[in-house]
């Protein structure tokens, strides 16, 4: 049964992220001096022998920590948890893979072995980086435009394949990447909104490419990632969303419509109409949040690392459109996360950490284990609610 619903007021969401955020701190970091987290509590679950969450878990309580550091000083009693931020890039770095052509973060510590390297998750770290750098915490762009290197690498260079160009998934002609060869939304537009937001960033149109859509463009970048999305993996085939997931090495498919890729062309479009102030990109964003908006209803069918990515891209929309929309936006974010947060299947009352499932249902007192994946959306989640408006600009 949930908690009786309290008013929510301006205290209410910094409270309840400083909240999340400890109980991540307490439950899921792992006191060894490397700035690494657990991937469940308990740990380890299942019994995997890993002592340390991979990057993607990782890169959500890195978001969950720059969120919190966004919070205006009054609103958490004066705290700053820009020394929080750093101590997490101080765990990032044991992602780093140095060795690889070219470098990039593996999905695991690579002291323990490494892992393959994934090219959605470094879009999401060189994001991240990007936030840092436009919060003011950071002065340095080199490590995200050495991640969007990666993604160039990415694109499908193979005129033979079912709808030529994307980005993979998954780094190729190693590991799991000699079997898998999907290429969808979220590797190939979260990369586009990478390079868009480095050519706003350094002024150099090269990050943009020449938007065509093939093997081999004469000159690739985000324009021409975007466009493939939009081409070959547009559910309505007609520019305004939902996005489908992937579209597999024979051409079939993967017609998942996650909540996050819908975030990410929402950032991607917002992105490419400031930097060329042409109406259809926007249109087109505002398209997809409405349609988002009015499909995921509750949002409480999708995973909250899923839900609170495209949150923090309709954020990145919220300057560019009316009033109504601003309203919903903000409604629907304050709705899931009241949900979240008095349904004792979702949050422990007593220890304040999240327990969802695979497909974001609550499995609190289920003896499933909570994620970290969770515990950081969710704190990320309290805290871009307790986000001036103002600073919505600074978000990736």
């Amino acid at each position: 049964m949930a908690e009786a619903a309290t008013p929510t007021t301006a205290q209410t969401n910094p409270n309840r992220a400083v909240a999340a955020y400890n109980a991540m701190q307490k439950n899921f970091f792992v006191q060894d001096g490397k700035s690494l987290y657990r991937l469940t509590f308990p740990s380890p679950y299942p019994r995997s022998g890993n002592p340390y969450s991979y990057l993607w878990e990782f890169s959500r309580a890195l978001f969950g920590t720059l969120a919190l550091a966004g919070v205006p000083s009054n609103l958490i009693g004066g705290t700053s948890y820009v020394s929080a931020v750093q101590n997490r890039l101080t765990g990032l770095a044991n992602y780093w893979n140095a060795q690889a052509q070219p470098p990039a973060y593996d999905s695991y510590v690579v002291s323990l072995g490494g892992g393959d390297r994934y090219h959605d998750d470094n879009a999401w770290i060189a994001l991240a980086l990007i936030q840092q750098f436009r919060m003011g915490l950071t002065t340095s762009l080199d490590q995200a435009k050495q991640l969007f290197s990666f993604a160039l690498a990415g694109w499908d260079t193979n005129p033979g394949d079912p709808d030529p160009g994307g980005v993979y998934w998954v780094n190729q002609g190693v590991g799991y990447g000699l079997t898998n060869h999907d290429r969808g939304t979220g590797a190939t537009a979260g990369n586009a909104e990478l390079g868009y937001q480095l050519h706003l960033l350094t002024g150099s149109a090269a990050y943009d490419g020449d938007g065509s859509v093939s093997a081999a463009p004469p000159a690739l970048g985000a324009s021409n990632m975007v466009n493939w999305v939009q081409s070959y993996v547009d559910s309505t085939q007609s520019g305004s969303g939902l996005y489908w997931n992937v579209v597999r090495s024979d051409g079939s498919i993967d017609t998942n419509l996650w909540s996050y890729n819908q975030g990410v062309m929402i950032g991607a479009n917002v992105l490419r109409y400031q930097l060329t102030n042409d109406s259809a990109y926007l249109s087109r964003a505002t398209a997809t949040a409405n349609k988002a908006l009015t499909t995921y209803g509750n949002f409480q069918g999708q995973p909250p690392s899923f839900n609170v990515m495209l949150f923090q891209n309709m954020l990145m929309l919220y300057p560019y459109v009316t009033g109504s929309l601003q309203s919903s936006i903000l409604q629907a974010m304050q709705s899931y996360a009241d949900w979240a947060w008095n349904n004792p299947s979702a949050r422990n009352t007593r220890t304040n950490v999240f327990y969802f499932n695979d497909a974001g249902q609550p499995v609190g007192g289920t003896n499933a284990p909570a994620q970290l994946r969770d515990q950081g959306a969710m704190t990320q989640l309290y805290a871009l609610l307790a986000w001036s408006a103002s600073n919505y600009g600074k978000l990736t």
